[in-house]
């Protein structure tokens, strides 16, 4: 059961209820609502590397794995082995991702960013060759994102342990991908 908790739909800002509604029906989610005015922040942020991100969408999911393993993030390794299945990826680049580096089943961007991923589980900085690593198969701007996915991840595992927050019930059968979007979308519509 969750240290806090959920709140309930209904005392929601419309703004905040409306964006929940529209979201795969995720405890994260449901718990974040609950953030006030940083929900909708948040979740835009989710969206533009989720869906308009620089990084190809499996580096970005091994990096999210890897994060979920490093942290010990049941909630998080659970929701992202399976977006990365319901993404094609195999089960065994996915079971790879709790393995130590490199791994054969990954390209040299893959293995690096995955080292530098274990680098900012470990210090807040990350060395000059792991940094160097990464930036010989990723454009400058692709580096800042991975660092920023990186950052996010570490801050949603400790998030997610630190409330205890629940596996649903019911095993969700979408990415969530496009629904973050729209959803998103929706709240710029309102706002234009």
């Amino acid at each position: 059961m969750a240290r806090l908790p959920y709140p309930d739909p209904a005392s929601l800002a419309e703004k905040d209820r409306a964006l929940l509604a529209s979201l795969p029906p995720l405890n994260i989610f449901r718990m974040l609502a609950g953030a006030g005015p940083i929900f909708a922040p948040f979740m835009n942020l989710l969206d533009a590397y989720l869906n308009e991100g620089l990084l190809d969408g499996e580096l970005r999911e091994l990096v999210i794995l890897r994060a979920g393993h490093k942290c010990g993030s049941a909630y998080e390794l659970h929701q992202h082995e399976r977006v990365s299945r319901l993404m094609g990826m195999s089960a065994e680049r996915i079971a790879a991702a709790s393995s130590p580096l490199p791994q054969e089943v990954y390209s040299g961007a893959e293995n690096a960013a995955l080292a530098l991923t274990d680098e900012l589980v470990s210090n807040v900085k990350a060395s000059k060759e792991a940094l160097d690593a990464a930036r010989q198969h990723l454009s400058d701007a692709q580096v800042q994102e991975l660092l920023i996915v990186i950052g996010i991840y570490l801050l949603v595992c400790r998030y997610l342990e630190t409330l205890e927050i629940d596996l649903e019930d019911e095993e969700i059968a979408v990415t969530g991908l496009d629904e973050i979007k729209a959803g998103v979308g929706a709240l710029h519509a309102q706002k234009g």
